[in-house]
């Protein structure tokens, strides 16, 4: 339970009674998306980022596929993903595919930085498919695998029509984690 009180910026759970506690995690429960992974570590999409996430779904033939970068905090070994880049000038995007080039997505990571003092960086990448429950493509795995070669565990995103797949990226290990919410 100690990541729902970090998240809302309470470090010390031994501070709050039982029930205190059971308000916080149903805050989160009810506004914010949760994810765990095997090793009961969370992965917290805020609310207005997965809002966010949901207008960009391809519902129509004609919606192109879309892409940015996550930003958020690292708390220990939970994450929380709390702002993220959309779709913009120097992007190419169509119908079953997205390359994100343009210039905005770095520049949304630096300001965020600078903005936060520090605390909240790059935390991965999302992007859309035009399935219902989507899966990574074998053109996903091998940009993933090429490009995100980090000494940091990263977030990838794929919005689906109907559900969201979300997994961690370590070393060249990627690992789905299911949702709590």
């Amino acid at each position: 339970m100690n990541i729902f009180l970090m998240v809302l910026g309470h470090e010390n759970p031994n501070c709050y009674e039982p029930s205190q506690i059971a308000q916080f995690v149903m805050l989160m429960l009810d506004s914010d998306l949760v994810f765990r992974d095997q090793n009961g570590q969370f992965v917290v999409l805020m609310h207005h980022i997965a809002e966010r996430l949901q207008t960009y779904r391809q519902l129509t033939y004609s919606s192109p596929e879309s892409a940015g970068v996550l930003i958020g905090e690292r708390r220990g070994a939970h994450i929380i993903i709390s702002d993220l880049s959309v779709p913009g000038d120097g992007d190419i995007r169509s119908r079953c595919r997205v390359d994100r080039r343009g210039a905005h997505h770095q520049t949304k990571v630096i300001s965020s930085f600078h903005q936060s003092e520090g605390t909240a960086q790059y935390i991965g990448e999302w992007h859309t498919h035009p399935e219902d429950h989507p899966t990574p493509s074998a053109i996903d795995k091998l940009s993933w695998s090429k490009n995100l070669d980090t000494g940091s565990t990263m977030v990838l995103i794929i919005v689906g029509r109907q559900s969201i797949w979300l997994a961690k990226k370590e070393k060249q290990a990627i690992e789905q984690c299911l949702t709590e919410s």
